[in-house]
């Protein structure tokens, strides 16, 4: 979700007491005793409160419990849950558990549910050229009511180890995902142009996958590298309204260049097929990826996305225990549909931005801002955790 013309206070409950009393130390020193944090269990809240022309005053937070258990790695267990509520009506909640043992096995399982009401949800059309006006954006011409409910389900299970930390899992997943578009006016572009999916409707999907993770760390990673493949398929036995398959990659690396800095790229596809409803068809163009257009501007049958990141923790306070720093961005990728031109490197959107870190009391808990800039808009962005 972006906020245009974002005005947020950001209320460090915890933290605010200690950073006036801390002591700064280089942070390439702080990392000493750092796995001390990670025993027992670990609770991180992040109130965040502000006002938008669009959201009007909205409050909500974000709540991390992190449970290493018994020299548990990554973790024992993981629960975040985060809520936004605004005073136009909008309404955003995400509960994510996850668990590396579960029921004692060595299934890894992650659960996902979000349910949300936005009242200013985007429909520019479909394809990587569709036309953009700042003025009919200002007149909400693309916006449209949108209700989502989705669920989702994933167990992960080893079958390789390799190196220091290499793994190879196999996973499945489940995901039930229901939207309902609501036009705002009759002559909004929604309205118009009456894409699959208009009406409400279900998609229904099971995904099988495999997943290559070498990495140092699935939160701050310095160096090695994570591939994932899925593939996956709604079909009406599921209870699905539509028939989609579709084939998905995600390819990340990362690697310390010299002193503090860490070289992070990320390059991912979808390719979809079937009748699927606007709304579940690939995006890119929000807090996820092509950060600073308008949220969720480009949307196709398939997408290509890469980007790239320089990050570093520029210092450190009360032994590594607070940690501050940045990264600069540059994302580019496009959307491929039946408009457009099927030349792999033609018309690549292109988007670049700064952003900041903070960690707090835990190196495993990482909150973010970017800012992010396009030949037709900035956005800034709020978060927990690196976008990858």
């Amino acid at each position: 979700m972006y906020f245009k013309k974002l005005i947020a206070l950001l209320l460090l409950l915890t933290g605010i007491p200690t950073l006036v009393q801390a002591q700064l130390i280089p942070a390439e020193n702080s990392a000493r005793d750092i796995d001390q944090s990670r025993i027992g269990s670990h609770y991180s809240i992040f109130p965040l409160a502000g006002y938008s022309s669009d959201f009007g005053f909205y409050g909500g937070g974000f709540l991390q419990r992190m449970n290493y258990g018994v020299d548990e790695r990554p973790f024992l267990s993981n629960t975040r849950l985060n809520g936004v509520l605004s005073t136009k009506g909008n309404l955003e909640m995400d509960l994510e558990y996850e668990r590396i043992r579960t029921f004692g096995t060595d299934i890894r399982s992650k659960v996902e549910i979000v349910g949300l009401r936005l009242l200013q949800g985007h429909y520019f059309g479909i394809g990587n050229e569709t036309g953009f006006s700042e003025s009919l954006f200002d007149s909400e011409f693309f916006f449209y009511e949108r209700r989502e409910f989705q669920f989702d389900y994933q167990a992960r299970k080893r079958v390789y180890s390799y190196g220091k930390s290499g793994v190879l899992d196999l996973f499945s997943r489940l995901r039930i995902w229901h939207v309902n578009g609501i036009e705002k006016e009759n002559q909004s572009k929604y309205f118009i142009d009456q894409p699959e999916g208009f009406d409400p409707g279900w998609v229904n999907t099971l995904g099988l996958g495999v997943i290559a993770d070498s990495r140092d760390s699935e939160f701050d990673p310095n160096r090695g590298f994570r591939y994932s493949l899925e593939l996956s398929k709604a079909l009406p036995f599921m209870g699905s309204d539509y028939t989609v398959a579709s084939l998905s990659g995600d390819v990340r690396h990362y690697k310390t260049l010299f002193a503090n800095i860490v070289f992070a790229h990320n390059f991912k596809f979808e390719h979809q097929t079937g009748d699927a409803p606007f709304w579940s068809k690939p995006v890119i163009g929000n807090e996820y990826g092509l950060r600073g257009f308008h949220w969720n501007r480009f949307r196709g049958s398939s997408s290509v996305l890469s980007m790239t990141e320089l990050r570093t923790w520029l210092f450190s306070m009360w032994e590594g225990r607070i940690r501050a720093g940045g990264q600069l961005f540059w994302d580019t990728g496009r959307v491929y549909s039946e408009e457009d031109s099927a030349q792999f490197f033609d018309d690549w959107k292109h988007s670049y931005g700064a952003g900041a870190a903070l960690s707090l009391f835990n190196p495993d808990f990482i909150v973010r801002a970017d800012a992010g800039f396009s030949d037709e808009a900035f956005r800034i962005y709020f978060g927990a955790g690196y976008v990858f």
